[in-house]
């Protein structure tokens, strides 16, 4: 960047650089790729931006890197696959009148695949050993909770969980996340009758989000506490 001067309003993901970006007629930050050779890509702005310079344009080109913006190195549609209109701005301030600047994406879809460029997180010695123990609560009572599970491991201790069980029983699993909470439910092997009334308690708590979660009573079996099982 040329001294003094602001360039593309980008973050990192792992090890790609995503620009903030806006789309027409929305109010969504998106992300945009930077291209790759040899289709062409286009700049952060569009050129007729310099063309037809007002006094709003010319306060822009005083703050940014009007160069590095020009440089068309990025993708000509977002992350979620619409066009885009202009970066949005950033530490250099606003590019336009009617957006401020912005720091973070806001798109959820952007947001989705932005998290597939992270590297995946080593998955814990426990999550098979877990996975088993739900399996085999889950065919005695239908449903179970695992507690204080790491938000880095839940997304794969349910795929554990839930392959395991369908090959153990040929049915359909259903897991649900409350903060630190998994909980599984497969209600083909649920006894109603005595198990309904603990079970809506659950789902409520999962789904709703109104309430802490109560203490663990002992005779609750279909309780698993993630911690219980530390292994060296």
């Amino acid at each position: 960047m040329r001294d003094g001067l602001h360039g593309p309003n980008v973050i990192t993901a792992g090890d790609s650089l995503l620009l903030l970006t806006a789309v027409s007629g929305g109010e969504a930050v998106h992300l945009v790729q930077r291209n790759e050779p040899p289709e062409p890509g286009r700049g952060a702005l569009p050129d007729h931006y310099f063309k037809l310079l007002d006094s709003e344009q010319e306060a822009v080109q005083q703050r940014y890197d009007v160069q590095a913006l020009r440089e068309p190195v990025w993708k000509h549609t977002t992350m979620c696959g619409r066009l885009w209109a202009l970066m949005v701005g950033g530490d250099g301030g606003r590019l336009s009148r009617y957006r401020e600047p912005a720091y973070a994406p806001t798109c959820r879809r952007c947001l989705t695949l932005m998290d597939r460029l992270f590297p995946a997180p080593a998955v814990d010695s426990r999550v098979p050993v877990v996975a088993q123990v739900v399996c085999d609560v889950v065919r005695e009572h239908g449903y179970a909770e695992v507690r204080a599970v790491p938000g880095d491991q839940i997304p794969v201790l349910r795929k554990e969980i839930r392959s395991l069980l369908r090959q153990r029983t040929g049915h359909p699993v259903q897991t649900l996340v409350h903060g630190d909470l998994v909980l599984v439910v497969c209600d083909p092997l649920r006894d109603e009758e005595a198990d309904m009334p603990a079970a809506v308690d659950a789902v409520a708590t999962v789904l709703l989000g109104d309430s802490p979660l109560p203490a663990v009573p002992p005779e609750r079996p279909w309780v698993i506490s993630w911690t219980a099982w530390k292994l060296t």
